[in-house]
């Protein structure tokens, strides 16, 4: 099954750093629990996308940030690079349960939540 997302539901942003920079990732839900995608002009000024990531659901998360250990899954993937996740409570319906694993699985990162009605 691929991807889908509607282009205007965007539900908010995440920072991950590499290396000495950083980046801004825009936020999706879509047929996924939560969809990562960079969005840049390239060189031609043509507007291009990549997935970064996505959890799949709610235990695909929970692996991804490392906290499903007794399944083996005791490594968070994106320890070194997510720096802060901001999730509009309005349009995202998991805000919940992204906000708890991700306190869970960070010692350091900021989230911000707000509320814009969703579109």
């Amino acid at each position: 099954m691929s991807l889908n997302w509607n282009w205007d539901k965007k539900v908010g942003e995440a920072t991950i750093r590499q290396g000495d920079k950083e980046y801004t990732l825009n936020l999706y839900q879509g047929n996924a629990f939560l969809i990562f995608v960079s969005e840049y002009q390239d060189e031609n000024g043509t507007d291009v996308y990549q997935v970064y990531t996505f959890f799949a659901d709610r235990q695909h998360m929970l692996n991804c940030l490392g906290l499903n250990k007794k399944e083996g899954h005791d490594e968070n993937i994106f320890a070194h690079e997510l720096k802060k996740v901001r999730i509009n409570k309005a349009a995202y319906r998991y805000t919940v349960e992204l906000v708890q694993a991700l306190t869970r699985a960070f010692d350091e990162i900021s989230i911000e939540l707000y509320t814009e009605d969703a579109a």
